[in-house]
């Protein structure tokens, strides 16, 4: 049966709440994850992403909202055999099984036996170690062989938690192209959760960020970089004669220093996109040597990185004692 069959998103969350003796781990969650999207699911350690993940595959039950999968009770998922794909807690490999035994015994329980799994052995360079037991695989080849498994049955949702955290940067391209055509060409839904945000950002059209098991941020990943301020790097000589210059323009909103490959230059946070060519104009007027300026790519981690500053802040100013002024 298709996943879009049913007329509903593959993985839902509503108003989910789940609480452990510390407080919530999940506090109102709301999620969709429809057909063909790519969602990142982000966080700081501890912020309610794998919780999560197990609400949502029916292991743990809210204790308030609801979960379902294909519109059905997450807690029905066996319903739907063979249409999740999932990697959680790590491989969980039959250790006494050899590698194409545990992808076969994995097709044999939802009624798949004998599917080929030689071409994902083959992407996840798992060709040669066909034949070696689970028991003897490194930590990096369990989880290439767990993405194997997850893909194998060409499942309509799949669920991932941390799949590239463990491969080599080649290998962790190859599993982000695998989840990427999977989304592109057969419209999977994913919901893939890593603190690897850079190869995150290569496959993922949607976000959730979770924070204390509240959402800080959901929706296009596209328009929510959109939302990041415009910036501009600047490398010029003398330094501190171009910093004077910027930081009188009216375009320019802040004007601060960073590292690149040990060169010192500036961040400039302009008020529009767009303002390079002018920031260059008036850096040479007034007799500064441009080494080189480009428009700063907005990038999840900026994204990340702000956002969870603003969480932080508005949290010390919601503990902090009236009039206090810090």
């Amino acid at each position: 049966m298709n996943a879009g069959a049913t007329g509903q998103a593959p993985l839902e969350l509503i108003g989910v709440t789940k609480r452990w003796r510390g407080g919530p781990a999940l506090d109102g969650v709301d999620l969709v994850v429809p057909r063909g999207a790519v969602v990142g699911l982000v966080g700081p350690s501890g912020a309610g992403k794998t919780t999560l993940m197990r609400v949502a595959l029916g292991l743990l039950e809210p204790d308030a909202g609801r979960a379902s999968v294909f519109g059905v009770p997450a807690a029905q998922i066996a319903r739907n055999s063979g249409r999740v794909g999932l990697l959680l807690d790590g491989a969980a490999l039959e250790p006494g099984l050899t590698v194409a035994d545990n992808l076969e015994l994995h097709a044999i329980r939802h009624g798949r036996g004998g599917t080929d799994a030689k071409p994902l052995l083959e992407r996840l360079g798992l060709t040669r170690l066909a034949s070696r037991r689970a028991s003897r695989l490194s930590q990096g080849e369990a989880i290439r062989v767990a993405l194997a498994r997850a893909l194998l049955l060409a499942p309509d949702l799949l669920v991932l938690d941390e799949p590239v955290a463990h491969l080599d940067p080649a290998l962790a391209t190859t599993a982000l192209d695998l989840f990427a055509e999977a989304a592109r060409e057969r419209g999977t839904a994913i919901l893939v959760s890593s603190h690897q945000l850079a190869e995150l950002e290569r496959v993922a059209d949607r976000l959730l960020l979770l924070h204390q098991g509240k959402v800080l941020l959901h929706g296009d990943l596209a328009e929510l970089l959109a939302t990041i301020t415009p910036a501009v790097r600047v490398a010029a000589r003398p330094l501190e004669k171009a910093r004077a210059v910027l930081v009188r323009d009216p375009q320019v909103r802040s004007v601060t220093s960073l590292r690149v490959d040990g060169v010192e230059v500036l961040r400039v946070e302009t008020a529009t996109n767009g303002a390079t060519a002018a920031l260059n104009a008036a850096l040479h007027v007034a007799g500064v040597a441009v080494d080189s300026i480009a428009p700063e790519r907005p990038t999840l981690e900026e994204l990340f990185r702000r956002t969870l500053g603003k969480a932080a802040t508005a949290s010390h100013e919601a503990v902090a004692p009236r009039g206090a002024t810090g």
